[in-house]
């Protein structure tokens, strides 16, 4: 290969060589290592061609090409997984030379070295809770709704009207506080199994594809043999309270991104 980078997609405390069978994001490309620091760094060749930083510069609006080069990457990253632990790189970390990607996991060494303890033993997993305001409405405030309603009865229509929308706004928020609370509550219980927990960013629907919109995303970092009981808890809590709106995806093992 021609005008050729290196890219790293992880580092690890100890190459595994069935990992040399895995294919990289690249056509007719396997994986390889550059060792320094008496660590591993995961690479594969790529052409410049299609992700010189000219070009990846240029192809950062094109969502589709995004996508589909960030799928091949995270695949990547899992089979590796399958094999040994990870610390995972960001996505397209690509250096011009081998001899630049000893020089850097080199000069990180003491601070990898950390991190592989931190992860020893553990697994990050994904919780993201959704919930239908609307659902969780009608389902636990249905009665306070009849309840007030009865309230109006031989009040003016103008009274009436401002009474109401008064408590629909108030009712509105705290079925919000409610919804938020709950999940609060949730990621709490499951922070009970973790060695370590971390609040990521909600996502819009765009993102997710799910119309119920986002509440709660967060990663834990979970003990090996924590990892059933978290998911029964995960699992517990889905199915209780799908009557009342939520959604939960529990998924995972993920590089370990969240911790690193």
């Amino acid at each position: 290969m021609e005008n050729k980078g290196v890219l790293v997609y992880c580092v690890v405390e100890k190459f595994d060589d069935r990992i040399s069978d895995i294919d990289g994001i690249c056509a007719d490309t396997k994986l390889y290592a550059i060792e320094s620091g008496g660590l591993s760094a995961v690479v594969s060749d790529v052409g410049l061609d299609e992700y010189g930083e000219d070009v990846i510069a240029e192809k950062g609006e094109d969502i589709e090409w995004l996508k589909e080069k960030a799928t091949l990457f995270m695949d990547v990253m899992l089979n590796i997984m399958f094999q040994t632990r990870i610390i995972p790189m960001k996505f397209l970390t690509i250096f011009l030379t081998e001899d630049r990607v000893r020089e850097t996991v080199d000069s990180n060494a003491e601070h990898f070295g950390g991190i592989f303890e931190k992860i020893r033993g553990c697994e990050e997993l994904s919780v993201k809770v959704y919930c239908d305001s609307k659902k969780f409405k009608e389902e636990t405030v249905s009665e306070e709704i009849e309840r007030f309603e009865k309230t109006l009865a031989g009040k003016p229509k103008g009274a009436s009207f401002f009474l109401k929308k008064k408590f629909e706004a108030e009712l509105d928020d705290k079925i919000q506080n409610r919804i938020c609370g709950i999940c609060n509550r949730f990621a709490e219980e499951l922070s009970g199994c973790s060695a370590e927990t971390k609040t990521n960013k909600v996502l819009a629907k765009e993102i997710t594809g799910i119309e119920k919109p986002m509440i709660t995303n967060c990663a834990f970092l979970v003990r090996s043999d924590k990892t059933d009981v978290f998911r029964e808890k995960a699992g517990a809590f889905a199915q209780e309270n799908e009557k009342n709106g939520f959604l939960v995806e529990a998924t995972g093992p993920w590089p370990p991104y969240s911790f690193c």
